[in-house]
């Protein structure tokens, strides 16, 4: 199998790092809509507010799942 070039490795290694960062980015856009929400009585759900935070699940999973992928793509490169 064709070894990864330094170049191919340093940027995976960017891209792996971006993943992080936007994972973490949308959990705490979720808490934020999560806090903004909650009254004493239990959430105050407004029209659209269930379906942004499933997006932003979908889109933190996806993150979750990139993170993973480009880990997987370093192990076997040998880094």
């Amino acid at each position: 199998m064709a070894e990864m070039s330094p170049l191919a490795r340093v940027l995976m290694g960017i891209l792996q790092k971006g993943s992080w960062v936007a994972g973490g980015l949308l959990g705490l856009f979720a808490g934020i809509l999560l806090w903004q929400r909650y009254t004493p009585e239990g959430f105050a759900w407004q029209q659209g507010d269930k379906g942004f935070l499933i997006l932003l699940v979908a889109l933190f999973l996806f993150a979750v799942y990139l993170i993973r992928s480009f880990k997987k793509e370093l192990e076997k490169s040998g880094q």
